[in-house]
């Protein structure tokens, strides 16, 4: 491993004091289980890393408006404890899937989403779920979608001198979380692999409904691992909206969304393979989520 400076505010001041240079080769470091393996592989080059490890400003789950925020540094162990996971099914499914018990006490959903690895296990549900992330610099505090914050494969939006603070996840059934009485949520995730924990995706799909009597009033379905980066099947959420629930619509969209994604060969599988199994999971993890609602 390459020398670099360890950099250990204990505060979040003196972490953006560190990274106010704006300077690519000063890096955020969280659990480390993604920049360390990245350095050893030469994927990364740092002069200095600033670890996040003291910054309590970045840790813990709390309720506001409506709206979950999750701090950066939050394990994804605390994140799986916490009580609130359980009005996000797809959520605690991809944390259960993510990794093994020992990463999962380091690793944190910061750096999960900084990773911007297009087979991240967090991004499909968070993006189902419509979460937001928040940034912080000296000078400001920036909010984004977060399916805009993911540019390329290991690219993001954030500035050099940014952290991500926090993910924005709304609540379904809170008072400010708007829902028809005649209406239901759930959602649902799945993650092809090698097996089903520590190992990386070959196909992951997440998908948050919501039910209106027999029909569907809202539909958001994420994919990750066929992509340069995790995504919206845009296409095949609209043509289920306001639609009945039945197998013709099901399977027009999940053959839809399996046309959006472009997988690629790699050692996991190839990308014909990865297509086939997004239409197959797709609708199956809608399946899965309609019957939750009932």
């Amino acid at each position: 491993m390459r020398d670099f400076d360890l950099l250990q505010p204990k505060n979040l001041s003196d972490a953006l004091d560190a990274l106010a240079q704006n300077n690519s080769a000063i890096r955020p470091l969280a659990g480390g289980t993604d920049m360390l393996v990245d350095i050893r592989a030469k994927r990364a080059a740092p002069d200095v890393l600033v670890s996040l490890q003291n910054v309590s400003e970045l840790r813990g789950i709390t309720r506001e408006n409506g709206a979950l925020k999750i701090g950066a540094a939050t394990t994804i162990a605390e994140f799986l404890k916490h009580p609130e996971l359980a009005k996000h099914d797809a959520l605690r499914q991809a944390a259960y899937v993510f990794a093994n018990p020992m990463i999962r006490n380091t690793a944190t959903i910061g750096g999960n989403i900084g990773s911007a690895s297009p087979a991240a296990d967090m991004l499909p549900p968070l993006l189902a779920f419509d979460a937001q992330i928040e940034l912080v610099s000296q000078n400001e505090t920036r909010l984004m979608p977060l399916s805009e914050f993911f540019l390329a494969p290991r690219k993001t939006a954030r500035h050099a001198n940014e952290l991500v603070a926090r993910i924005h996840l709304p609540i379904p059934g809170d008072a400010s979380f708007v829902v028809r009485p005649s209406s239901s949520v759930a959602s649902a995730f799945y993650k092809l692999g090698l097996r089903q924990a520590d190992a990386i995706s070959i196909v992951s799909v997440a998908v948050w409904l919501q039910r209106d009597g027999e029909k569907i009033r809202d539909v958001r379905i994420a994919l990750g691992a066929v992509a340069p980066r995790p995504m919206r099947a845009i296409r095949a959420q609209e043509i289920l909206r306001g639609e009945i629930f039945n197998e013709t619509n099901l399977k027009e969209s999940a053959r839809i969304a399996s046309e959006e994604c472009s997988p690629i060969d790699d050692l996991r599988a190839r990308a014909n393979y990865r297509g086939r199994m997004i239409a197959v999971y797709v609708r199956r993890m809608l399946e899965q989520a309609w019957s939750k609602t009932q």
